[in-house]
């Protein structure tokens, strides 16, 4: 865990340089040398990784950070089903989000492009026909895998949230001062009794799913290296790793702060104060 955490709670800023910066510089310089790349088993598009887990990115980030979302949600914001879908619904958003950006690169490529074979009009009939159809072709793998990657990092901040109730509620470890902050004070016995069992019985699971995400936040890395060593232009990697910076800036940094928005990763009904808690 003390690995992951490391991983995962990275400073999400410093990423998104590291992302952007990554594309430009190795995209350049991939561009200018493309004798001086070997082909790898990354350069292959049926390799294990790129089929079975690229291809089916966006399925495979929904699922498990939605489990971890839905886990640490139920506990936090104690068991309120409306609290916890606003929480899930935050993976809607981001949805309809990834869903209309790769709706507008099929269409920009459709709109900037003409088949090689020139008496085909319809990139369909194009691609039936055996022939490539040849348009701006903004990099969907680039976009996916940096817009999944900062959705993890974003909704795995929530671990520190996770880990305070352990040492305030389960530890017996509570500040005066967190306790006037928070909702806490108004529980009774009982309640605490059965938060710190709900905490309890779930850590491992949340544990678990925490340590996936870090697995699945690596391997993104990893194929968005192979992504800009071996496939598309600096062009095309670079708008579509802008549209997933931007893409994260306007759902994490915007939207989800708003008032009546589905709220940020660990808001709930357990507060504390944000140097104790995050």
């Amino acid at each position: 865990m003390r690995v992951c955490r490391k991983i995962v709670l990275f400073k999400v800023e410093y990423k998104v340089l590291i992302y952007i910066g990554t594309v430009f510089l190795i995209s350049g310089i991939c561009d200018i040398f493309p004798s001086a790349i070997s082909k790898s088993y990354f350069s292959r598009k049926d390799n294990f990784i790129n089929q079975y887990f690229v291809k089916r990115g966006w399925g495979w980030t929904l699922l498990i950070v939605g489990l971890f979302i839905f886990l640490t949600s139920r506990t936090y914001c104690r068991g309120d089903k409306k609290l916890i879908s606003k929480h899930m619904s935050r993976l809607l958003i981001a949805t309809v989000m990834w869903f209309s950006c790769t709706f507008l690169f099929e269409y920009i490529e459709w709109l900037t492009g003409k088949c090689e074979k020139r008496d085909i009009e319809t990139k369909d009939l194009c691609k039936k026909s055996g022939h490539e159809w040849q348009g701006f072709d903004i990099s969907g793998h680039t976009f996916l895998l940096i817009y999944c990657g900062l959705i993890i990092m974003e909704e795995g901040r929530c671990i520190t949230v996770w880990e305070g109730i352990g040492k305030q509620i389960v530890q017996n470890y509570v500040f005066e001062a967190n306790i006037r902050n928070s909702t806490l004070r108004r529980l009774s016995e009982n309640e605490i009794s059965e938060l710190r069992k709900s905490y309890k019985k779930l850590t491992p699971f949340v544990q678990l799913t925490f340590v996936l995400m870090t697995i699945l936040l690596l391997m993104w890395d990893v194929m968005l290296m192979a992504t800009i060593v071996y496939f598309h232009s600096i062009a095309q990697k670079s708008v579509g790793g802008i549209i997933a910076t931007g893409a994260w800036l306007v759902t994490y940094c915007k939207l989800f702060r708003m008032k009546h928005s589905p709220g940020l990763p660990g808001e709930g009904l357990l507060r504390f104060q944000r140097n104790s808690a995050w």
